[in-house]
C-alpha cells in the first residue's frame, strides 16, 4: 500500500497538470517599420507579433503580455503569477554602439533592461530550487546570453533571412530539448529547412567566455564570413533555452503579399519540427507552480484583451499581425461587484 503522503502528492501533481499553463511574452520596443506605418497620430511604444502568441497557444498555453520599461517590482510581481517567460525577437539597439542615427523618441531599447530584470529574477528562483523557465528567440536569445555572460559581444555575421536546417552538435541527443522528439523526426532536423533565420548579429561560443561551461550548444551554423555561431542552446542546470532562429514563423508568418524568404519552412514537416519547441517549453513551464489568485485575475491579464493590427500587406513589415501598445498600457481593472 502506498503511504498517504504519496497519494497526496499524486493529487497535487494531478492538480498541477490540470490547471492552465500561463506564459508571459515580453513586448518589444516599437520597430522602425511599424512606426512608419502606424506612428502618425498615435503614441505606440511597444509591439508583439501574433505569431509568438499562436505558437504557444497551439501547445496549450495561455499568453500574458509583459510590459517593458517598468520598475523591478512589476517584474517581481508578474514572475509570481506566470509559469515562464518567452523573450521574443525584435529590432532594437543593445547599447550606444548600435544606436541608429535618428531622433525619433519612440524608437527605444527598454526591452534590454526588462530582460535583464527577468533573467536576474529567473536565475534567483532557479538557484533557490524553484523551476522558472525562460526561452529566448533571436534578439531575446542574444539578450539572455548577454546577461549570462556580461562580457559577451555580438558578432556581425551579415544579414541572414532564410530557412535552413540545423547543424547539430555531436551530443545533441543528450539534451533536454530533444529528449521527447519522435525518433522519425531526428533525421529531419539536419535535412529540412525548418529554422527561419532573420538577423544580422550572431553569438559565438567563444564570446561566452567562462559562462560557456554552464551551457550546452546543440546546433550551430557558419555565416557568410565563416563565423561559426550558435543557433540552439540550453542551460545545463536550469530551464533556460534559446534559439537564434524563429520557430514561430513557419506556421504563422506566411508572407503572401511579397517574396517570402522563409517560404521553404511552411511545409507540414517543418511546422511539426518547429512546434516541437513550443510543446517542449509549455511542458516545462507546466512544472512551475505559480498561479493567478482566481480566474477573474487571470482573464484580466490575457493577451485576448487586446486586438491585433494587420500589417502583412505592407512591404517593409515582416509580420502578418502585431499587437501595438502605448507606453502607459495596463491590464484591465477588476470590476467591482
Amino acid at each position: 500500500m502506498q503511504p498517504k503522503v504519496g497519494l497526496g502528492q499524486e493529487r497535487d501533481d494531478l492538480k498541477l497538470r490540470q490547471r492552465p499553463t500561463s506564459i508571459g511574452i515580453v513586448c518589444m520596443d516599437l520597430a522602425q517599420s511599424l512606426d512608419a506605418i502606424f506612428g502618425a497620430g498615435h503614441s505606440w511604444h511597444s509591439y508583439l507579433p501574433t505569431s509568438y502568441v499562436k505558437h504557444l497557444e497551439a501547445s496549450g498555453a495561455l499568453v500574458i503580455p509583459i510590459w517593458i520599461g517598468r520598475d523591478r517590482t512589476y517584474y517581481v510581481s508578474m514572475m509570481h503569477l506566470v509559469n515562464g517567460v518567452l523573450l521574443p525577437g525584435g529590432a532594437v539597439y543593445l547599447d550606444d554602439e548600435d544606436k541608429p542615427a535618428t531622433d525619433n523618441p519612440r524608437l527605444t531599447n527598454e526591452c534590454v533592461k526588462t530582460i535583464e530584470y527577468i533573467y536576474e529574477l529567473a536565475l534567483e528562483r532557479n538557484e533557490a530550487g524553484n523551476c522558472f523557465p525562460i526561452w529566448g528567440i533571436c534578439l531575446g536569445f542574444q539578450l539572455m546570453m548577454k546577461n549570462a555572460a556580461r562580457q559577451m559581444k555580438r558578432t556581425k555575421c551579415g544579414k541572414i533571412f532564410n530557412a535552413l536546417p540545423l547543424e547539430l552538435t555531436a551530443d545533441y541527443r543528450q539534451s533536454k530539448i530533444f529528449s521527447g522528439l519522435a525518433p522519425e523526426l531526428h533525421e529531419l532536423l539536419e535535412s529540412e529547412p525548418f529554422a527561419c533565420h532573420q538577423h544580422k548579429y550572431c553569438i559565438t561560443e567563444k564570446s561566452l567566455g567562462a559562462a560557456a561551461d554552464d551551457w550546452r550548444v546543440l546546433a550551430t551554423r557558419k555565416s557568410a564570413n565563416d563565423e561559426i555561431f550558435i543557433t540552439l542552446i540550453e542551460h545545463k542546470r536550469f530551464p533556460f533555452y534559446g534559439c537564434q532562429f524563429h520557430p514561430e514563423r513557419a506556421a504563422y508568418e506566411k508572407l503572401v503579399e511579397r517574396k517570402d524568404p522563409c517560404s521553404k519552412s511552411h511545409t507540414e514537416t517543418c511546422i511539426q519540427l518547429n512546434q516541437h519547441f513550443a510543446n517542449f517549453f509549455v511542458t516545462v513551464c507546466g512544472q512551475n507552480s505559480n498561479r493567478f489568485a482566481n480566474e477573474e485575475q487571470l482573464a484580466r491579464h490575457l493577451i485576448s484583451n487586446w486586438n491585433p493590427e494587420s500589417c502583412g500587406e505592407y512591404g517593409d513589415v515582416n509580420w502578418r499581425e502585431v499587437y501595438l501598445f502605448s507606453k502607459d498600457v495596463d491590464y484591465p481593472k477588476a470590476v467591482a461587484n
